[in-house]
């Protein structure tokens, strides 16, 4: 990012900035971090020994005359020394919480954060997973701080350079697409990103060590009440706050940040009830690839009375939920989790169940969905609330942390603004018209995003996608599309990229004194040219045809608890046989416990450019693909990669009409499949084809041979190259577990390498590994 030369739209290239000057910029230079790094010493978290340190003065900003640089526990001292700071406690070292503290302290105000537990900080306990901030929230954690903002933009997974949007549960078909990409590039805002809470926080607690020092944050010191009164000793309204240890403390002002449960929010407006969302979820991250995670990083499947998203976190990892329509307070078997997660969403799209597999049973977490109804009471006397704890939200946008980014932004600039019209003198400051001016700015933007979260949350398990569903499998069959989602459809259309602009982009007007607009040349799409976003946002078959992914054609079944493997080494293919055609001995069984939920036995072939025979098991003609049944021909059909020959009239679609038409995509990366005029049949999703004819494939496609039903059904199925696999067979049923890498076995060796464009997308190639 360059520095002071930027348009809204300009691109930056270095990580340098000049500031405007506004409110919550430094006043003060920060000098070298003291050696300890203990935030307080009624806690005993472990920090490594080099807290991050502020690199850069901004443009604009004078540093004072002085002998020595002061160090993080003395800047604060050096502001307080010269005026009558406000002192305020935070209750809750949360994402918000901690923010805020970070924005105070660098404004000289006196803070303390209590908080009852920091384990999810020092990353002990159960690891809970990444959260998105969106460019909203980043925006504000610019105008707050920019080096914290850039460390969280370094460690976090960027998710909007790519295609994001809704599916169907049951294809996995495109029901409508978000670019997140362009309202924050017409705005000269971050991209959106995810990022472990645990790393968040850690980001932001050694932020709050840095400029306030070690005895800032308080751990195991729950906050039990609070009460206001004139302080006996200045004669000045204060609130005390009493601990669950049984020390107390004072200050200027209490926040409460303790979240959905928060003990403030209970005290100061009374006991109410969180409202149960009428879903549970489940959730875990996956060591998984998508097929398209190139061109795709976050999704929701819609379902009736159920849906599921999946997210990229970076590092080869997913992370994904999976709601249920169900009452509270359910509970599951020891190690069943997974197993009725697979109950749930078993029949659904493979980019689901396949993450749901490769997710390890003690890495699935359970927990019923909850939210508040919005207030219009956010503060009284000298207590005010701040995320959660004011507006707890379902999940479904992604912005509840982020709403607590802002608030804490609003409500430091707020007091950092009374402040500086008090001259400094916290007892000159009239709390209520600030706190009225905080409320007042959030309230609107807060309880319309809540209301869109809920609205979302209906939306995506009441579709419906075709009509019939819930009601009659006969009319179902019919695949009449619902008329529910054909009218849904055409209005989020519509109104979609409005909410989008306005949800990522409504609070920019307010950072805007306290940041620059710029576009980072880092958050421009990394696996495809800017170029082909419109191309892929409007045309669902070209993300499928530029993916870096095999296309196979599989069959699956339930695993077992044993693995029948082939012993020797893999030889060369012959030729014609495709990828997998390699000279196969007779198989062994070896026995291998296995998690079955983790895994599945797979016949298959990676489909190559070279045609790859289907046919009878033990036939002379060796297959390439072996069918299980006395009805298929010895010599039934081929499937492979390549172009359609411009002669060949009888192509049809996998719907059985004739298709002779050209479509906006390279057709060079096509995928078919021919019957060989035997007279046994060949069936594409329970259609038959004519004898002799080529039907072009598509992912998702169910094809059976020789009978219809079969007993072996095989799909055509996407996997990211990274995932490509030798154990995979034709002729024979293999264990394999679900998107889990492991060093090739002794028997496999020597790897074989594929030829070039063999099943490859773009410019992928390399050595098989065993998965």
């Amino acid at each position: 990012m360059l520095a002071g030369t930027s348009t809204p739209c300009g691109l930056r290239a270095v990580s340098t900035r000049s500031a405007a000057g506004g409110v919550l910029y430094p006043a003060l230079p920060t000098g070298p971090a003291r050696t300890s790094t203990c935030f307080a010493p009624c806690h005993d978290f472990n920090a490594p020994t080099q807290p991050v340190l502020l690199r850069r003065a901004r443009k604009g900003v004078v540093p004072a005359a002085v002998s020595q640089a002061p160090t993080t526990n003395t800047v604060a001292q050096l502001v307080h020394q010269n005026s009558k700071p406000m002192k305020v406690i935070i209750a809750g070292a949360g994402i918000g919480g901690l923010l805020l503290a970070v924005a105070l302290l660098k404004q000289g105000f006196e803070v303390q954060v209590y908080e009852r537990d920091l384990t999810a900080i020092r990353g002990e306990g159960k690891y809970r997973g990444p959260i998105q901030i969106q460019s909203n929230a980043l925006a504000a954690m610019e105008a707050i701080d920019q080096e914290v903002a850039d460390e969280v933009m370094r460690e976090g997974c960027i998710t909007g350079d790519r295609v994001n949007g809704l599916c169907d549960g049951l294809t996995g078909e495109w029901y409508i697409k978000f670019d997140t990409f362009h309202p924050a590039v017409k705005k000269g805002l971050p991209v959106t990103r995810v990022i472990s809470r645990v790393t968040l926080q850690l980001i932001l607690a050694r932020a709050v060590e840095r400029l306030g020092g070690p005895s800032v944050i308080c751990n195991g010191c729950g906050l039990r009440s609070f009460e206001e009164r004139t302080s006996p000793a200045t004669g000045r309204p204060e609130v005390v706050v009493q601990l669950e240890d049984g020390r107390s403390a004072s200050a200027d002002l209490l926040v409460g940040a303790d979240g959905i449960w928060s003990t403030v929010r209970k005290q100061l407006i009374g006991e109410t009830k969180a409202t149960y969302s009428g879903y549970t979820c489940y959730t875990g991250i996956s060591d998984f690839t998508a097929a398209d995670i190139d061109i795709v990083a976050y999704r929701v499947f819609l379902g009736n009375g159920q849906y599921f998203v999946s997210s990229d976190v970076g590092n080869g990892k997913m992370q994904w939920y999976g709601f249920h329509k169900e009452p509270p307070g359910g509970t599951d078997p020891e190690g069943g989790r997974k197993g009725r997660l697979l109950e749930i969403f078993g029949h659904w799209n493979d980019y689901v169940v396949d993450l749901i597999k490769a997710t390890p049973e003690e890495d699935v977490l359970r927990r019923d969905i909850f939210d508040r109804p919005p207030i219009f009471t956010w503060a009284k006397g000298r207590v005010v609330l701040l995320g959660d704890s004011a507006h707890a939200m379902q999940p479904n946008l992604g912005q509840g942390g982020c709403m607590a980014i802002e608030d804490a932004y609003e409500l430091a600039l707020d007091l950092s603004n009374a402040l500086s019209a008090a001259g400094g003198d916290a007892g000159a400051v009239d709390l209520e018209p600030v706190m009225r001016t905080y409320q007042d700015n959030r309230l609107v933007r807060v309880s319309s995003i809540h209301g869109m979260a809920r609205m979302a949350a209906y939306m995506a398990s009441t579709y419906k996608c075709y009509l019939g569903e819930g009601w009659s499998k006969w009319v179902e069959r019919l695949r009449i599309p619902h008329p529910g989602r054909v009218v849904g459809r055409l209005m989020m259309l519509v109104t979609m990229p409005g909410v989008l602009e306005w949800v990522l982009g409504g609070n920019t007007d307010h950072v805007a004194p306290n940041r620059t607009a710029y576009c980072s040349l880092g958050d421009m799409p990394k696996a495809f040219p800017e170029s082909r976003f419109g191309e892929f946002m409007a045309n669902d078959e070209a993300i499928v045809r530029a993916l870096h992914a095999d296309w196979l054609l599989v069959s699956e079944r339930a695993a077992t608890s044993t693995r029948m493997v082939a012993p020797a080494a893999a030889a060369a293919p012959e030729a014609g046989n495709g990828i997998n055609g390699s000279r196969q001995q007779q198989a062994v069984e070896e026995e291998e416990e296995v998690d079955v939920n983790s895994s599945a036995e797979c016949k298959g072939i990676y489909i190559g450019d070279e045609p790859a025979l289907v046919g009878r098991c033990g036939s002379a003609s060796r297959p390439a693909l072996a069918v299980d049944d006395v009805h298929v021909h010895e010599r039934h059909a081929q499937v492979w990669r390549g172009p359609r020959s411009a002669s060949d009239h009888n192509i049809i679609n996998n719907n059985g009409n004739n298709n002779n038409n050209s479509s906006n995509v390279n057709e060079s990366s096509s995928y078919f499949l021919r019957d060989l005029a035997t007279g046994r049949g060949t069936w594409v999703n329970g259609q038959r084809l004519p004898d002799g004819a080529t039907v072009r494939l598509w992912p998702g496609d169910t094809v059976e041979f020789g009978r219809h039903p079969s007993h072996e059904v095989f799909k055509v199925k996407l996997q990211h190259v990274s995932l490509r696999s030798e154990e995979l067979r034709g002729n024979g049923y293999s264990t394999l577990l679900v998107g889990k890498i492991r060093a090739p076995q002794p028997f496999l060796e020597p790897a074989y390498e594929p030829k070039a464009g063999a099943g490859v997308g773009a410019e992928e190639q390399g050595k098989l590994v065993a998965a």
